[in-house]
């Protein structure tokens, strides 16, 4: 455990800006919970929102979902951007942490136990891959740099982690390699879930695969087979596909 609260300290909570006097000596007068607790309802408010429209709300829709003065908001976050970024990174550190919590664990790691993480905390979450896609188009700018660069920081730092501990379960995987995997897997799980939800929309651009199932399904299926050679892992488990095949062979 403290070998987690080692890597996770990177995420020190952004200090909230104070550009103005009298906004400056309210926010000295709270404590550090209490900042905390208000950071974390903009977070909340903006979770909740983004559920309901898959797409970013405003400073001001957020600062009334979460009972705050948008001014207060503004104090914490410079933009919705950063706002969703924040979030972004609050949800990778969910997934992340679990992963490297049970890599560190003495007992085997399976396959089947990646894909349940994954699943759970990627794949079904309603947020986590609508809000990746939404952060990765995010135009140069619109995130002020110490936060794009605490980002970048703590995902290397989680990566890095969680690859040595893939590298320790997995001796195919050479050094260096386990970050490299779960990097490619994330790119894969993006990209797919951008084509489908493009091909689901009626995109004319996107191919029209007969057999496809599900985009968790599908996904599960890429990860297996990728992995299966990265990795070495037995490729049994291909039920997505089996399923898939079936349904169309009715």
């Amino acid at each position: 455990m403290n070998r987690l609260k080692k890597i996770f300290s990177c995420q020190a909570e952004a200090a909230p800006h104070t550009q103005e006097g009298g906004s400056r000596g309210r926010l000295r007068a709270l404590g550090d919970d209490e900042k905390q607790a208000k950071r974390q309802a903009i977070l909340d408010a903006a979770d909740g929102l983004f559920a309901q429209r898959h797409d970013l709300a405003n400073v001001a829709d957020i600062a009334l979902a979460a009972g705050l003065a948008k001014g207060t908001v503004y104090l914490y976050f410079q933009s919705k951007e950063e706002i969703y970024l924040a979030l972004h990174l609050r949800h990778t550190e969910q997934f992340l942490g679990a992963l490297i919590e049970r890599l560190n664990a003495a007992q085997p790691f399976r396959f089947d136990e990646m894909t349940a993480l994954a699943n759970e905390h990627l794949l079904s979450a309603s947020n986590y891959l609508p809000l990746g896609a939404c952060c990765i188009g995010f135009p140069a700018g619109a995130v002020p740099a110490a936060a794009s660069e605490n980002f970048q920081s703590c995902l290397t730092a989680w990566l890095e982690s969680a690859g040595a501990g893939l590298e320790r379960h997995f001796p195919k995987l050479p050094c260096g390699e386990g970050a490299r995997l779960l990097n490619h897997s994330y790119a894969i799980m993006v990209g797919l879930y951008s084509l489908m939800r493009s091909e689901q929309s009626g995109n004319a651009k996107c191919p029209q695969i007969k057999g496809m199932g599900s985009f968790q399904e599908e996904a599960l299926l890429a990860l297996t087979r990728y992995w299966t050679q990265v990795a070495g892992i037995d490729d049994s488990p291909t039920k997505p596909q089996a399923k898939s095949q079936g349904r169309n062979r009715k």
